[in-house]
């Protein structure tokens, strides 16, 4: 008896969509792909490459029937657009990459349980160590980080617009994080700033926040011309007086400023069935397609939205 195909829709089909459509194609052998390109001669070249995968360049044309897993890897202006139309259909899970709308989105009218959205830094396997070892409670205090030298000049079109910028477009990333690892629930804005150098919106921020118990602060910067590739960064201060630095490749815990001990991500064994642009991008797709217990909630993603409309408001 035949395996009955999943049909899987990815709505977009540039980096994002192409990596994850690579990756779950490299993972299961019973999906059928269907895309939707409205780039005709982008359509013309994929066809030639992928003779098995139905490329659309009409939403109309496309399946009345719902879809197993619809991926939205889009640019954020159109996602609630497209999540309105896809949860209209009927599908049964759906996939939206970060930023989630943007922080302009930050308020639905349903908060919906088959939406997850694409904050893939949760996958690494360092912040898992953390996750798993680390109780919330212990934590007094939380710094996040984002450097690169993303732009040089300005940017065009929605990139240099109120859908962008370094807090929306990276510090998302980190403000994930933030909430997944230490619940940034009743956040409270103390400061912030931001700076314009390259691009009209924010190419600097910093803030700092208060929640329950805790103490929260940022520093965003992907003008940064001393940074040859994309860092991350998060430092937590424990109750007992230890510190946990972490970043995509390595933990060292310290006390009394002396390192005690050092975990590095090739310790913790992380493997995949598929590699392509690290274990997190896999790790994130295997979730997807099984209990997504550790992808990031429809309902998580607008707190994150939340929390950087009211950094940009103060």
């Amino acid at each position: 008896m035949e395996k009955q195909l999943r049909n899987i829709l990815l709505y977009g089909f540039g980096r994002m969509g192409l990596t994850h459509f690579a990756i779950l194609n490299g993972l299961k052998s019973d999906l059928h792909f269907s895309v939707l390109e409205t780039n005709k001669k982008i359509v013309a070249i994929l066809r030639k490459n992928f003779p098995n995968v139905s490329f659309y360049t009409d939403e109309n044309k496309l399946s009345y029937k719902p879809y197993d897993l619809t991926l939205i890897t889009t640019p954020p202006f159109i996602h609630k657009q497209l999540l309105s139309k896809v949860v209209e259909r009927g599908d049964k899970r759906i996939f939206v990459e970060k930023p989630f709308g943007g922080h302009l989105n930050n308020s639905m009218d349903t908060i919906l349980e088959n939406v997850f959205i694409g904050y893939v830094l949760r996958f690494n396997p360092c912040i898992q160590w953390v996750k798993k070892n680390i109780s919330q409670k212990d934590i007094v205090k939380a710094k996040g980080q984002y450097l690169s030298y993303t732009l040089d000049k300005k940017p065009k079109g929605w990139r240099n617009g109120e859908y962008s910028g370094v807090l929306n477009e990276m510090g998302s990333h980190i403000l994930d994080l933030l909430n997944y690892l230490i619940n940034l629930d009743g956040h409270k804005v103390l400061h912030a700033s931001k700076k314009s150098v390259v691009s009209d919106v924010d190419d600097i921020v910093e803030a700092k926040l208060q929640v329950p118990g805790k103490e929260v602060e940022l520093y965003l910067n992907w003008v940064n011309k001393n940074i040859r590739k994309p860092v991350f960064g998060l430092e937590l201060e424990l109750r007992n007086g230890q510190n946990i630095y972490i970043d995509q490749q390595i933990i060292r815990i310290s006390e009394k400023g002396k390192i005690i001990k050092q975990i590095s991500v090739t310790d913790l064994v992380a493997t995949v069935p598929f590699y392509l642009r690290g274990v997190d991008f896999t790790k994130q797709m295997e979730d997807l397609m099984d209990s997504a217990n550790t992808m990031c909630t429809m309902n998580e993603a607008i707190k994150v939205n939340q929390i950087i409309k009211d950094i940009i408001k103060s």
